[in-house]
């Protein structure tokens, strides 16, 4: 009788650790060289808590078990992965980006072209849009690692309301591309002096909204931003 109350016991901790957020280690990867991505953004889309990878990829955010994260990279594809309880039970995680088949690097096409951004943003565009016409798939289906979820909208579903929540995925992703894209290490880098991992901390402390990199929409603008940003990251 003991050992049956025990056991009730001891699987209700394990239920009730479960339901609780952990601090994951995990690591952000190229789906094809599995070179680390530096300073990729990560989130967690429950809490909307997002961090920033660092110079092995290595990133730690808080999430609880079926939860999903979304990454995006400079130069690479968004993906998700849903976190599982085989996941759950392993110290680290590995999560692979792959990279867009244009990429620039942070090359910036100025006057008679557009921005590495734009690029970017036009070749996932045209992904999302091959999904809306294509055969008939889940809302996220696997990607091509094996490893997330990658972003897939069926144009003849009768469940708009997957479509929609796919086309908000999309629209939300494109907004962290963006803000990766205009608050770059390397401009914050030259503004503050900061490597490695201060560079990576101070990013994802002052990293600012979408909104406001919309309304301001200058380099100098950004500088501006980052010195107030040091006062209040050398005050902690």
């Amino acid at each position: 009788m003991k050992w049956l109350l025990f056991s009730i016991g001891f699987l209700l901790c394990v239920q009730l650790s479960a339901q609780k957020n952990k601090v994951v280690i995990g690591y952000l990867r190229d789906s094809v060289t599995h070179a680390a991505i530096v300073l990729g953004s990560v989130t967690n889309n429950t809490t909307h808590e997002t961090v920033m990878s660092g110079n092995t990829g290595r990133f730690k955010i808080h999430i609880k078990e079926s939860e999903i994260l979304s990454y995006a990279a400079v130069g690479y594809h968004f993906d998700t992965i849903q976190f599982v309880r085989k996941l759950v039970l392993q110290d680290s995680i590995e999560i692979y980006a792959s990279p867009l088949s244009h990429y620039l690097g942070n090359v910036t096409v100025t006057a008679k072209g557009m921005s590495a951004y734009q690029m970017d943003s036009i070749e996932r565009r045209n992904d999302l849009l091959h999904d809306m016409v294509s055969y008939k798939k889940s809302t996220f289906a696997l990607s091509n690692t094996g490893a997330g979820l990658g972003i897939s909208i069926d144009r003849f579903s009768k469940h708009e309301k997957s479509k929609r929540r796919a086309l908000d995925f999309f629209e939300a992703q494109e907004r962290e591309a963006y803000i990766n894209y205009r608050y770059s290490a390397k401009l914050v880098e030259e503004s503050t002096g900061f490597k490695d991992e201060t560079l990576r901390n101070f990013i994802q402390q002052s990293r600012p909204s979408y909104d406001w990199l919309r309304a301001n929409t200058s380099s100098e603008d950004i500088r501006y931003y980052i010195n107030d940003q040091l006062k209040k990251f050398s005050a902690n």
